[in-house]
C-alpha cells in the first residue's frame, strides 16, 4: 500500500453517513491513487478490492468472450461525483500499489475524508 498524502482528501458522496460499500459483495470501498496526469478531479478515487467480489469474478469471463482479453474489473466510484465504472485490471494484483493507507471517514453527511497513515481499515468506523 502507498503511504497516504500529506493532507486529508474532502470530497462529496450522496451518503447515508457511511463508508461506501461495493453494492455487488458489500465490502467497504478503499481509496487508491489516480495518475497525476490522468485528467481526474480528485487525485484519487474509492474501488473494490475483493477478489471474491462477483463482479470482479465474472469479468474474467465476460472480457474474454467478448474481446478475447485476459482481464477483469473492479466496483469504482468516483467519490467527487458519485458516478460508478469499471476499474479495468489485467491481472489480480494490478493497480493494488496504488491504494492509499488511509481510513475513509464520514465527516458529516456527503462527505468522505480520508486520514493518512492511519492503516485503511474499518473496524472502528460504524
Amino acid at each position: 500500500m502507498r503511504p497516504g498524502p500529506l493532507f486529508p482528501l474532502e470530497v462529496n458522496v450522496s451518503s447515508n453517513g457511511a463508508v461506501p460499500s461495493c453494492p455487488h459483495c458489500g465490502e467497504p470501498l478503499l481509496p487508491f491513487a489516480l495518475p497525476e496526469a490522468g485528467g481526474w478531479d480528485s487525485p484519487f478515487q474509492l474501488a473494490c478490492w475483493n477478489d471474491e467480489c462477483p463482479y470482479y469474478v465474472r469479468g474474467w469471463t465476460w472480457m474474454e468472450s467478448e474481446y478475447g482479453v485476459r482481464s477483469s474489473y473492479r466496483y469504482r466510484l468516483d467519490p467527487g461525483t458519485g458516478a460508478a465504472s469499471p476499474l479495468p485490471v489485467w491481472s489480480p494484483t494490478a493497480i493494488r500499489d496504488q491504494i492509499i493507507e488511509a481510513d475513509v471517514e464520514v465527516a458529516r453527511e456527503g462527505d468522505l475524508v480520508t486520514t493518512p497513515g492511519t492503516g485503511g481499515g474499518y473496524e472502528d468506523h460504524p
